[in-house]
């Protein structure tokens, strides 16, 4: 059976169905966040001035409460499935992994929150733990150059909110920053879902018979995105050789 990592995970509950059934599924190790405390959440919205997302947050916490997407026992079931590990990052750390172990890697909406010599040496471990032929699908904020939305402000969510927060994005990515970052780390990048400098949206899922997928290792998961929660995003592939 192939091992997949998904990096830096949300929880289960805030995950959709389709996601679910992929990721929850044996084999899978899952890296990511505490159980959330919404209340306190919610607070540091109002606390940093960020009132509309704040206010979101609230009623959003309201209808899950009411509204669940799954109730205890299939949570418990979810979480039975598979490996939940609490993670946390900072350059020099190294992944519990031995060299060569993980298919795919899975990262969404978190290299945004690492400084870019913190993103890099994390990317170098994520190379280390792929097995050749394996890939790395990272998906991050467009800042700059997405023609979908205005580009992401300076000092995101607010130049309230404090760089040690983790809600702070520390590193604004673009295709090209982030396909540089994925070669420095020794991977190969290929774009999957970007904007380009000329206003050109890229979107297009590979296969095992796209150009450099030749021995993909999964390739199932590399012609879905449906594990994301935020699309569109940037979204490139790094692949071990």
């Amino acid at each position: 059976m192939n091992q997949r990592l998904h990096l830096a995970a949300s929880r289960f509950e805030r995950l959709s169905r389709d996601a679910t059934e992929i990721l929850c599924q044996p084999g899978w190790i899952h890296m990511g966040e505490p159980p959330i405390d919404w209340g306190a959440e919610i607070r540091e919205q109002f606390r940093f001035g960020q009132w509309l997302g704040g206010l979101r947050l609230w009623m959003a916490s309201l209808y899950r409460q009411r509204f669940p997407r799954y109730s205890a026992a299939e949570l418990a079931e979810l979480y039975g499935r598979c490996e939940f590990r609490e993670f946390y990052f900072q350059a020099g750390d190294r992944l519990e992994f031995d060299d060569n172990t993980f298919s795919m890697i899975v990262s969404e909406h978190f290299f945004e929150h690492l400084f870019l010599g913190d993103a890099i040496a994390l990317l170098r471990e994520c190379h280390r733990i792929l097995k050749p032929g394996g890939v790395i699908r990272t998906c991050v904020p467009d800042a700059d150059l997405r023609t979908y939305a205005a580009a992401e402000p300076p000092g995101y969510p607010s130049s309230r909110v404090p760089w040690t927060h983790h809600q702070k994005h520390l590193s604004r990515w673009s295709v090209y920053s982030l396909s540089e970052a994925l070669k420095i780390a020794g991977l190969e990048p290929v774009p999957v879902m970007c904007c380009t400098k000329d206003g050109q949206f890229v979107n297009v899922l590979p296969t095992s018979e796209t150009d450099g997928y030749a021995g993909c290792l999964e390739p199932e998961l590399i012609s879905t995105t449906a594990y994301f929660r935020r699309l569109p995003s940037l979204v490139v592939d790094g692949i071990k050789r």
